[in-house]
């Protein structure tokens, strides 16, 4: 299996950070926003994710509380990106 090797923090994560990416990219699509400007933002809060939250993630934790933060980190960050996406296109004239 392809997720083998990941622990389940991980794991868990990788699962909500696609459900959430495929679930605002199809919001952004809805709503004729920007599809680049989704991706750089998205892009861009995933980065700022993983250099301030990042680093102190509990990766070899499995318990509850730990796959918790996985999935609503995993599932916030593309909607940081669609929250961005849509505050650029409401400011544009």
């Amino acid at each position: 299996m392809i997720f083998k090797p990941f622990t389940p923090f991980v794991r868990t994560q990788l699962f909500a950070a696609a459900l959430g990416f495929a679930l605002a990219l199809w919001s952004a699509n809805r709503l004729e926003l920007g599809l680049r400007i989704f991706l750089i933002a998205t892009a861009a809060a995933w980065l700022c994710w993983e250099l301030t939250l990042g680093p102190s993630a509990p990766l070899y934790r499995s318990d509850a509380r730990a796959l918790a933060y996985g999935g609503l980190s995993g599932f916030a960050i593309p909607w940081v990106g669609f929250a961005v996406t849509y505050a650029l296109d409401r400011l544009q004239p």
